[in-house]
């Protein structure tokens, strides 16, 4: 992996690359949020539960602002390495390293973007360690399609994340490689929208609807 100024937090390149994406490109996390309020509301509206939610690798909790209003929301935790101060009646923050200390149980977990970040190699890793959260968990990632297709994706990923320092990772799943993620982490797929579109304009026109999936999954035992 390339990492890109570890650790250092540039609020104005973010601010400035933010605008402009949302310019390009639109509001992709509302598409996201749409998609999966979607999902948990056909799984559990049924059942009249209200659930206990965890954003994990939340970024600016853009996702958990979004939700949170929902009746069917109990409570939403957003859980990252940076820090937060954002609080609200069904909204906190939590730093990754309390997150596991205090074992706290959850009805659904979020994993938005997040898993190509670790490495396609080690998400299991991660799905085994926030199995111990809870047993279902939404995935939001991306699908490559071969070497023209991962730089696309490599390029627009360092442009949304130069200015948090995160990892740009030198692959990205493909179906048969996130079929071995679930075996490795003894999972069962609930769920899978293999495509949508995530952005508009330009953005669209460099990642077009393929690389983007979302996959509700159940952790076994």
């Amino acid at each position: 992996m390339m990492r890109f100024k570890e650790n250092n937090y540039n609020k104005l390149f973010v601010s400035v690359s933010d605008f402009i994406r949302l310019i390009c490109a639109g509001d992709r996390l509302k598409r996201i949020t749409n998609i999966i309020d979607d999902l948990l509301r056909k799984e559990y509206l049924k059942k009249n539960k209200r659930l206990s939610i965890l954003d994990y690798g939340c970024g600016s909790m853009e996702i958990s602002k979004k939700l949170e209003e929902k009746n069917y929301i109990k409570s939403i935790v957003g859980s990252d390495i940076f820090n937060h101060s954002y609080k609200s009646k069904k909204l906190t923050y939590i730093n990754n390293g309390r997150l596991f200390k205090e074992n706290q149980k959850f009805d659904v977990i979020f994993v938005v973007d997040v898993l190509h970040h670790v490495g396609i190699n080690n998400a299991h890793k991660i799905l085994d360690k926030l199995s111990k959260l809870s047993k279902i968990i939404i995935v939001k990632d991306h699908f490559e399609h071969g070497f023209f297709s991962r730089q696309l994706l490599r390029f627009v990923d360092f442009y949304a994340n130069y200015g948090y320092g995160v990892d740009v990772p030198k692959k990205y799943f493909n179906k048969n490689q996130w079929k071995k993620t679930l075996i490795k982490s003894n999972s069962k797929e609930i769920f899978r929208k293999n495509s949508f579109q995530q952005h508009d304009g330009l953005f669209n026109l460099i990642l077009n609807k393929k690389h983007h999936f979302v996959s509700m999954i159940k952790i076994y035992e």
